[in-house]
């Protein structure tokens, strides 16, 4: 019976590449996608049907990818355990809130290995908590290659939210080396259509949100409009307060969304 790869797939290029990565080897492959009522999800969706259906036309498919499976996050239970862990790492490390729903509906599905496309991002404060627990460990499975983190080597708090998180090879690559492995795969018109952008303006990237600026401070210009990176340009001087009383704006507005569905749509 063919190994099943678990697969985080919001059709950004990290995990697409992730996608792919796996393709080329003889297992099945379960792309899961949480909901969370973004402004992007359109546009996310759009990306990962077509990039399932480019990874089954693509001549060096072995695997077998099914079909996506949804879950809205307003779903997934509160595990008390689990947000203690996530409160801790994000006051020392800043840890963004989907930790905590990845580590929550890993653990309420059964998925004891759930591929998570980390970003290469060597100078962020919650990638380098990973890079540097001292339990990041390589693993190479009959040739799949990935990392997870050591119970006994890693902080308590952190290997709590990675208990069922596996680690794939995004982690240690820069968006021109996914690019560059993707178009030797055959994926270089698959490369286009991934999305990253949290806001869009008018069906095209923002700009400002944390994944437009990470592409643009990695060389990624040539994904943008003109309209898109006046508005970085822009939004860099934007001072500092502001940007965390949007972030907290953002917050209480996912919160009120979850309760309000929680418990006035029938979710748990």
């Amino acid at each position: 019976m063919a190994k099943t790869i678990n697969v985080l797939f919001t059709g950004g290029l990290d995990s697409s590449y992730t996608m792919m990565y796996f393709s080329r080897f003889p297992v099945e492959i379960q792309p899961y996608y949480l909901k969370d009522n973004r402004p992007s999800e359109q546009y996310e969706l759009k990306a990962i049907k077509s990039i399932i259906d480019d990874i089954r036309l693509n001549p060096g498919t072995k695997a077998n990818v099914r079909e996506l499976i949804t879950k809205p996050t307003y779903e997934i239970k509160p595990d008390s355990e689990i947000q203690k862990a996530y409160r801790y790492m994000f006051k020392t490390a800043g840890f963004g809130k989907q930790y905590s729903f990845i580590a929550r509906f890993a653990k309420q599905e059964g998925l004891t290995g759930l591929f998570v496309s980390l970003v290469y991002n060597p100078y962020g404060r919650g990638n380098m908590a990973v890079r540097n627990c001292g339990g990041l460990v390589e693993v190479n499975d009959e040739g799949m290659e990935y990392f997870k983190l050591d119970p006994e080597k890693t902080e308590k708090n952190l290997y709590t939210l990675f208990e069922n998180v596996l680690i794939p090879q995004s982690f240690v690559h820069t968006k021109e080396q996914e690019i560059e492995e993707m178009e030797k795969m055959g994926y270089g018109d698959s490369v286009k259509k991934t999305w990253f952008c949290f806001w869009p303006v008018n069906g095209e990237p923002c700009g400002t949100c944390p994944p437009c600026k990470d592409l643009i401070n990695e060389g990624m210009k040539w994904r943008f409009t003109e309209e898109g990176l006046k508005r970085n340009e822009e939004d860099r001087k934007v001072p500092a307060w502001k940007h965390k009383l949007r972030d907290y704006s953002l917050t209480l507005s996912d919160k009120w969304y979850e309760f309000k569905m929680r418990n006035f749509k029938g979710g748990n």
